[in-house]
């Protein structure tokens, strides 16, 4: 298969289901919000944060490890297997010995029972079968999209149904165990697959894996230790609001750059040693992301206020702050998201280690400090600042690899930087003068602000294609992306054109 079009074919299958999960993620967010209380998502944020550190410190990024493997052979399918089975073992065991000695801290008794069932959650999080993810190594990619589907779907159906029943926390924590555990089962239908117990291929698997477990470690530590923190901090109520401002605001940009960082792994791991199509490849893939995802995710800090109101209820307007904060933080991290699969295509995965390690020793003073003097608001914006440090980063460690300059990398993005700044001034200067008028009618505001927002931003785009002002061939990529989801033959008269 053509390598641009397999890339172009796994984005618009893993796209299609991201998008699918993407709503149902919004709608769990909406509904669970609606049934129960800032407090228990505070007990949710806890247990969660928990979670994402205990995965982290057992991780062996074995999935990965599969699709970067030169040859990969049915040993080395029995060997990921067998390592994650004793990683699912590990991983609970961890939050049996975990449980009280964390309930104490957090001066929270209903946390052991909690952490209990959040570590059947953790052992089949990841346990499921390896045949899936190998499968995309040859670009294919529907059995990851139909599990990615089935996951969310299982976790969402359970939780909604066991909110609707107790109206408690604990429709959220026995949802995604149960969520985990059925998929994983399922996963073994999708492509089948009867494993062997077996650990030949270990070395080389870990040999892959070792500095993704610590590039992993470094990179929960970065998602979540602003709200373990906060936990120590503030009340389960307001820890609430931080966790439900922070589910809603990665959505637009994790939703629009998982898939196509998926697929980009896939693809450039196939190019692994062809140095310039790596870097072309690699240059228009992360402008695409980038003038996708940063603009969504700058609209919905625009319209964060009247988004919260619309989607989850006036109790939770506390939340509107940090959405905007949280929404521009993961907007930062689209202009270099596409350099994690590129290290790993390249075997790189020791200086990946080193970019989220120095991220870390950042950050987490940054947040620290926002903690102690802002709260809530503080921690947000330590992490924004720390975000932007971290691009930085990430543009000294694609040019060590691919040799790109960083003034290359910023040029590529300009456009979309103008768009994005274009797009902000509009909707800012609209929000001033109509914002009064429309303060009640939160659904009115997020479609004039958000449809101006998209106008001014494709518009600006646009002129400044038309003035010669262009970003190399990602336009042309989007419209072949786009083209794609066509009948074949307008896809062809539009590949023509």
């Amino acid at each position: 298969m053509n390598l641009k079009r397999g890339i172009i074919r796994g984005t618009v299958s893993l796209g299609s289901a991201r998008a699918l999960v993407s709503i149902l993620n919004a709608v769990g967010i909406v509904v669970l919000a609606r049934l129960l209380t800032p407090a228990d998502f505070g007990i949710v944020a806890i247990s969660t944060a928990v979670l994402s550190i205990t995965m982290a410190l057992t991780e062996a990024s074995l999935q990965p490890a599969l699709v970067q493997c030169r040859v990969p052979t049915r040993d080395h399918l029995d060997t990921v297997w067998t390592m994650a089975l004793i990683r699912a073992g590990i991983i609970f065991s961890l939050f049996v010995c975990g449980a009280w000695p964390l309930s104490v801290i957090y001066g929270d008794p209903r946390l052991v029972q909690v952490l209990m069932v959040s570590g059947v959650t953790g052992a089949f999080m990841e346990f499921y079968n390896p045949r899936i993810t190998l499968a995309t190594r040859g670009l294919e990619f529907r059995a990851l999209a139909a599990f990615q589907i089935m996951q969310k779907f299982g976790s969402l159906l359970a939780a909604i149904g066991l909110a609707l029943t107790f109206r408690s926390f604990w429709a959220i924590i026995i949802g995604s165990a149960a969520g985990a555990l059925v998929v994983s089962l399922c996963s073994y239908i999708i492509i089948p697959y009867r494993p062997r117990f077996t650990l030949s291929r270990s070395r080389e698997i870990w040999g892959f894996s070792r500095w993704m477990f610590l590039t992993q470690l470094c990179e929960t530590l970065n998602w979540r230790f602003d709200q373990l923190v906060l936990g120590l901090n503030v009340t389960k109520a307001q820890l609430g609001f931080y966790s439900v401002a922070d589910n809603l605001s990665v959505i637009p940009s994790r939703e629009l750059s998982t898939p196509i960082c998926s697929a980009l792994f896939a693809g450039l791991t196939n190019l692994a040693g062809q140095r310039e199509k790596l870097r072309s490849s690699y240059s228009r893939a992360q402008s695409a992301v980038a003038m996708i995802a940063v603009p969504a995710a700058v609209g919905l800090a625009l319209v964060a206020e009247p988004a919260v109101r619309l989607l989850l209820g006036d109790k939770w307007i506390a939340s509107a702050v940090l959405v905007r904060i949280l929404a521009i933080t993961y907007g930062l991290d689209m202009f270099v998201v596409a350099v994690r699969p590129l290290g790993m295509a390249m075997g790189e995965t020791r200086l990946l280690f080193m970019r989220q390690l120095a991220g870390l020793c950042l950050r987490i003073p940054l947040i620290l400090i926002g903690v102690l003097t802002g709260g809530m608001v503080g921690a947000a914006l330590g992490r924004t600042l720390g975000n932007a440090i971290n691009c930085v980063i990430s543009y000294y460690v694609a040019r060590q690899l691919l040799g790109v300059t960083i003034r290359e990398q910023l040029k590529r993005q300009a456009v979309t930087i103008i768009g994005v700044v274009a797009m902000a001034s509009v909707v800012l200067l609209l929000e001033a003068k109509l914002g009064p008028m429309l303060a009640h009618r939160p659904l009115m505001s997020v479609i004039v602000f958000g449809a101006a927002g998209a106008a001014t931003y494709c518009g600006t785009i646009l002129a400044l294609w038309l003035a010669g002002i262009r970003p190399g061939e990602t336009l042309a990529d989007l419209v072949g992306a786009a083209a794609s989801f066509l009948p074949i033959g307008a896809a062809r008269r539009m590949a023509a054109s």
